[in-house]
């Protein structure tokens, strides 16, 4: 009976550090992932150590006899105990901690965005003398003379475009009687809007008219080398091709054959839902009934282009329109996201690692310097 009780002490000890440390691993692995799991079998062989290693040091008895008074019993107080276990103890926490570190806990770190395939597109602006006809209201136009401003509502509807896109690689191309790359394809969205900003009507000194198939020729010339594996043109105009060298039909058909697609955005304009008190407003109704049969014929040649290349062509009488066309589009030309997804795992076995070190030395110290053995 003597001998059991003096084995189930250091077993019980065991367990209840045991658990305590497993207490402890509990709220130190909490929330991370093991890169090497594999490993926490060694602590098996740990809990066979540490009962062998405590089982030795209470089986050994004292090395130097003194003589008693007949049935006095050895006294075995903190200290004593303290001095006789603390060493084991501090190399079986050395090898505990060891062991944590050696299975690599890790927590989650930045989610990486998953892999995507981006779209290149190309916004391609009229910037012909009409774009300043008064007929579409811009909510977010600095100047007043730009509230009733078809060039300030296409900016407009364009930044938001922008805004709305997260890694496609964006350019633009203004155009009038000729064709000329405003800002190359870029992802840098701030320098984007920033050439954005100035884009202006008539800024194509010397050339006048709407050259739709010049546009279209251009902006395929900066889109078809790319390696994007979809690629869009949008086409924004108030008018019919009257200019320029190439014809749009046979730009729509080349544009086609490097499988790109043009999306079409007439500008036509409804002055009716403005307020009354816009400038020349009777002169406008006047120009907007002459110019009907035109507006027709443009939306028909529009028509044909979106039909040729695979997309559609839109018609927006005012901004609302034609912030709902940029919608539309928005959604037509998704960026696909594979599936998978990547987590950045950053290491957080450190302070184990350290914990460990610390109990070695202190085995260590306590073995040469402080618990001192007299053989």
């Amino acid at each position: 009976m003597k001998s059991i009780t003096k084995y189930l002490r250091p077993v019980l000890l065991i367990l209840l550090c045991f658990a305590a440390l497993n207490l402890c691993v509990f709220f130190t692995l909490h929330g991370k992932k093991l890169a090497n799991p594999n490993v926490l079998y060694l602590l098996i062989l740990w809990l066979f150590a540490a009962f062998w290693g405590f089982m030795l040091k209470t089986k050994g008895g004292a090395r130097v006899k003194y003589p008693l008074i007949a049935g006095q019993k050895i006294q075995q107080d903190f200290a004593t105990l303290l001095a006789q276990y603390f060493s084991l103890t501090c190399v079986l926490l050395c090898l505990f901690f060891a062991i944590l570190a050696l299975a690599r806990p890790q927590k989650e770190g930045k989610t990486l965005p998953p892999p995507t395939q981006g779209i290149d597109i190309m916004l391609t602006l009229d910037v012909s003398g009409s774009m300043n006809t008064p007929d579409f209201e811009a909510t977010k136009a600095q100047k007043a003379e730009d509230l009733y401003n078809r060039m300030a509502a296409a900016k407009e509807t364009v930044d938001d475009f922008i805004s709305a896109r997260s890694s496609d690689r964006i350019g633009i191309v203004v155009f009038s009687g000729a064709a000329m790359l405003q800002c190359p394809l870029t992802l840098d969205y701030s320098a984007l809007k920033e050439y954005l900003g100035y884009v202006y009507v008539d800024m194509l000194s010397g050339v006048s008219g709407t050259a739709i198939g010049d546009a279209i020729a251009v902006s395929t010339q900066h889109l078809k080398d790319g390696i994007a594996k979809s690629k869009i043109i949008i086409l924004v105009t108030d008018g019919e091709n009257n200019s320029g060298t190439v014809d749009p039909i046979a730009a729509a058909k080349a544009t086609a054959a490097y499988g790109i697609k043009v999306y079409t955005i007439l500008m036509a304009g409804d002055i009716s839902g403005l307020p009354m008190n816009i400038p020349y407003r009777d002169q406008l109704i006047a120009s907007y009934k002459a110019n009907r049969e035109n507006m027709l014929k443009a939306k028909n040649t529009l028509q044909e282009i979106a039909d040729i290349t695979g997309a559609r062509a839109y018609t927006a009488l005012n901004t609302a329109e034609l912030n709902d066309i940029y919608t539309q589009i928005n959604a037509l030309e998704k960026t696909i996201y594979r599936e998978d997804k990547k987590l950045n795992y950053e290491d957080a076995y450190q302070n184990l690692l350290w914990l460990s070190l610390l109990f070695a030395l202190l085995a260590f110290l306590g073995g040469k310097f402080i618990f001192i053995k007299i053989p």
